[in-house]
């Protein structure tokens, strides 16, 4: 018999017009590095004595049934915007062919939901998790390795098949953003001498548990969204220390560029940045590293826009 191996793995993902429902018709298949989204259940033990003749103990009970965990995915061109949508909510589309703009912005009153397919074909098993949310993401802008994202995901339920429920899944073309194309910038200017950067975002959801037959939750709510990261640089001048300091704000802009028709740009409106050491560790240069948080930004109306261009149409990411 077959054991299943990661390298067959797979992730198949659709849009739910009802909440925790799994649509029929053909999925989408996702790239992805890792994903450990599933259900567990764990189980508690007894504190019953007197059950049986001597001083072992009762049997355990099952406790509540959960459904979360991270998918660790590329940032490519096309199918990272079906994550952004997910964390987001359905963005704003302008432009034409092959120039879409989709604009995505945080702090959105309600969002949308997904059913999810994590598909073993070898064994063959298909756990299908329904009323995904995406909680959580973590963006890794340092200058080298690969560009992923880790999302937080959250779901009201799961069952598992032998077969898939993904129909005959479809795959958009495949077209992975590099380290080498990353910027950073700070007021409309670039930013040097950065070493490394974290840019965390966070729905702060909250699973809502009430008493139901079936062990699955009753939805997942939004609650305050929180921006937050880290930025590492090499200690060149005193702007940043200056920001930091005086307690003002600015707006810094992390972004991937191929080209004039393909980008992703995160802006985060209105930046704040804890106050930072500038030690001497070594003959080496010396680096601060800067904890940030941003804010509601009257002007901008929200506190994070992202913008993904690409060729695909408005009704892509609707």
């Amino acid at each position: 018999m077959p054991r299943a191996i990661g390298a067959n793995g797979r992730i198949h993902m659709i849009k739910e017009a009802t909440y925790g429902t799994a649509p029929g018709g053909n999925w989408l298949r996702m790239p992805f590095q890792s994903i450990d989204l599933g259900a567990e259940q764990p189980l508690i033990q007894s504190d019953i004595i007197g059950v049986g003749n001597n001083r072992d103990s009762a049997a355990p009970f099952q406790d509540i049934v959960t459904v979360q965990g991270n998918a660790v995915v590329p940032i490519d061109v096309i199918n990272f915007g079906h994550w952004l949508r997910l964390l987001f909510g359905a963005p704003v589309t302008t432009g034409s062919s092959p120039n879409f703009i989709h604009t995505f912005g945080s702090g959105a009153a309600s969002l949308p939901s997904q059913s999810i397919e994590i598909a073993h074909p070898d064994v063959p098993s298909f756990e299908v998790c329904t009323g995904v949310r995406a909680n959580t993401l973590d963006v890794d802008l340092g200058p080298t390795g690969p560009v992923l994202a880790t999302i937080g995901l959250m779901a009201q339920g799961s069952s598992r098949a032998v077969s898939t429920a993904a129909g005959v899944p479809t795959s958009a073309a495949y077209t992975r953003f590099s380290k080498h194309q990353g910027s950073i910038s700070r007021g409309g200017s670039d930013l040097a001498q950065v070493t490394g950067a974290r840019l965390n975002f966070s729905n702060n959801m909250e699973m809502v548990r009430t008493i139901r037959a079936d062990r699955r939750v009753e939805g997942i709510d939004p609650g305050v969204s929180l921006i937050t990261g880290q930025m590492t640089t090499r200690f060149e001048n005193t702007t940043l220390l200056t920001q930091a300091e005086t307690g003002a704000s600015a707006e810094f802009v992390f972004a991937y560029t191929i080209d004039a028709n393909t980008s992703l740009t995160f802006t985060v409106h209105e930046v704040y940045l804890s106050s930072a050491k500038t030690p001497i560790t070594g003959p080496t240069g010396v680096e601060a590293t800067f904890d940030f948080r941003a804010a509601f930004n009257a002007t901008a109306t929200r506190a994070m826009t992202v913008v993904l261009r690409n060729s695909q149409a408005a009704s892509v990411y609707a």
